[in-house]
């Protein structure tokens, strides 16, 4: 009970303090916080707001909107959009309108698609980066801003439609936008403001991509070989009428500005984090490389799942109680929340609860994937689950599948942020181009 002896030893009315030391804790050591909450404090009132640590209490959490409300950041990711996206609301109003519309958009059928893309796409990284790296006579490169980042945006490009939009802006200006609204829980005013006008900046270069796309024939009534990409079926489809919203091009911008800020940061984040996961394991890579292999990649995707249940791109996610609640409900942890209470839901936690989770520290592929959050859980999960699931395990494979592009020695763990919220560089070793 390091933390809570240290913590309870701070007096109630010196918040700063406390939240001083819950956060010194959590940037040092987040895991053995999280396990000694869930192990005696599992819903632990702080200042900052409520954790909430044990897998039952964080589905029952993420599960109810109508209680528990994306209220914390619904209104500076709509000021950053520059109009209304899904994450930011709750209910029939929109949220439930616009996911049923978006999983049309994302459907499970772009699995097969996308993972050939992203096949392709990052082959092509991998081959620049080590022709690269020959020719400046080095014998390593960066996998995070040679690899990852530049494949996620490529990806972005040729699926959600972003045609001739720079991979260096996609990338910069949706790392703006996330960062102010998803990372700066301190709302500097600063961070904030860049994250607005990168939104703006995105929603204007969209604007100008939907009017080419218009100028070009895309429509209802579009040629057969118009691109069958994200952008291409918005513009493409008609809503039914009486379903209380227009699919105007202000609306499709808002969407797919919101897909990319949802999916860019996220994408490479994953493939690094997930990379470094396994190759601090010798056994657990040793496994994903056999299984790389395999035409049926099923296995393979188990690996990279369970990689990043060690260490998730989304920790948490906070919640606004917006009328009082009784949590856990009937068990020794209930705890009764009153309305306007913040609620950090530690999806990262919740994975790791042993009372639900068997053997949760050990490594294991062929998890249920029941117990896995790293997309989200409940009414907000990731709307481009179906794409994602492609994406991410196909840039960890493309690499594992390349000779000698590995983490060098003793710095299997060595991934950089840079000063940054967001993984800047992880040094590989530059192996042979494909065959």
């Amino acid at each position: 009970m390091e933390f809570l002896a240290a913590y309870d030893a701070i007096p109630p009315t010196d918040a700063a303090g406390r939240v001083g030391l819950l956060r010194r804790h959590m940037k040092s050591d987040g895991a053995a916080l999280l396990r000694e909450l869930r192990e005696e404090r599992p819903v632990f009132a702080t200042p900052a707001g409520v954790f909430v640590t044990r897998m039952p209490d964080v589905m029952e959490v993420l599960s109810t909107p109508d209680v528990f409300t994306v209220g914390v950041y619904g209104a500076a990711l709509e000021e950053a959009l520059h109009g209304p996206f899904m994450l930011a609301r709750d209910g029939a109003d929109l949220h439930w309108h616009d996911r049923a519309h978006a999983q049309l958009m994302l459907p499970a059928e772009d699995f097969g698609p996308v993972r050939r893309l992203t096949a392709r796409i990052a082959d092509d990284a991998l081959d620049r980066a080590v022709a690269v790296a020959r020719i400046e006579g080095r014998t390593t490169f960066d996998c995070v801003q040679q690899y990852a980042a530049p494949v996620a945006a490529r990806v972005a490009r040729e699926y959600l439609g972003f045609g001739d939009v720079p991979e260096e802006t996609l990338h910069t200006l949706s790392q703006r936008v996330q960062r102010a609204v998803f990372v700066n829980q301190e709302r500097d005013p600063e961070v904030h403001a860049s994250g607005v006008a990168a939104g703006k900046e995105l929603h204007d270069i969209v604007a100008g991509v939907i009017a080419r796309r218009r100028a070009g024939g895309a429509g209802p009534d579009a040629a057969d070989d118009a691109p069958d990409d994200v952008l291409g079926r918005m513009l493409r489809t008609t809503l039914a009428p009486g379903t209380g919203r227009e699919l105007d091009d202000e609306r499709i911008n808002h969407q797919l500005v919101g897909y990319l800020i949802g999916y860019q940061q996220n994408a490479t984040q994953c493939a690094v984090t997930a990379l470094k996961e396994l190759v601090s394991r010798p056994d657990a890579l040793a496994g994903a490389e056999r299984a790389a292999a395999e035409e049926d990649t099923a296995s393979f995707d188990g690996h990279v799942w369970e990689a990043l249940r060690f260490h998730p791109f989304v920790p948490s996610t906070p919640r606004l109680c917006v009328r009082d609640h009784l949590l856990a409900a009937g068990t020794s942890r209930e705890t009764r929340l009153a309305a306007g209470t913040v609620v950090h839901a530690h999806m990262a936690s919740a994975m790791f609860d042993g009372t639900v989770v068997e053997d949760p520290e050990t490594f294991r592929p062929d998890r249920t994937p029941v117990h896995n959050m790293v997309l989200g859980y409940g009414a907000h999960d990731c709307v481009g689950k179906y794409p994602a699931r492609a994406i991410v395990p196909e840039m960890v494979r493309r690499v594992l599948l390349r000779p000698g592009v590995r983490p060098l020695p003793g710095g299997e763990r060595a991934l950089d942020y840079a000063g940054t919220p967001y993984p800047q560089h992880y040094t590989v070793t530059a192996g042979a181009t494909a065959s």
